[in-house]
């Protein structure tokens, strides 16, 4: 008997050292991932011209719904860095189209242009015109 008494009281002090859980799940998953911190490049806004034929690498894009309808983030690579640009009206639906079952990263040459209206005379529309390399 006496040698159950002089275990127990070690017992009951490792217990009551021990760390109790927290009753609060949001602060534990977050404290668990506060340390996982990722680190994003940031890279400059060049947006491609107008009129100019580009050769880039296509690296990344997602659609968004922007200020004036759907757009798209694209990221780019050419010889002179590492940028982003945005497309929106009629260029989205070029982009998508062209980018459906391609895998990236991708080599193009693209042009960004004004298209005359072939039903609304006077009137011009964005185009993208884009090809694989």
């Amino acid at each position: 008997m006496a040698s159950y008494m002089r275990i127990f009281p070690i017992q009951i002090r490792e217990i009551k050292m021990a760390k109790k859980p927290s009753t609060d799940p949001l602060k534990d998953f977050l404290s668990k991932h506060e340390a996982k911190t990722t680190d994003f490049e940031e890279v400059e806004t060049l947006n491609l011209e107008r009129d100019i034929l580009h050769t880039v690498t296509i690296l990344d894009h997602h659609t968004f719904d922007g200020k004036f309808g759907p757009a798209v983030a694209l990221t780019y690579e050419n010889e002179e860095g590492k940028f982003k640009a945005y497309l929106g009206g009629f260029e989205v639906t070029h982009f998508n189209t062209f980018m459906e079952s391609k895998e990236l990263p991708l080599d193009v040459q693209l042009a960004r242009v004004q298209q005359e209206s072939a039903s609304n005379e006077g009137r011009s529309y964005n185009r993208l015109v884009i090809e694989a390399l």
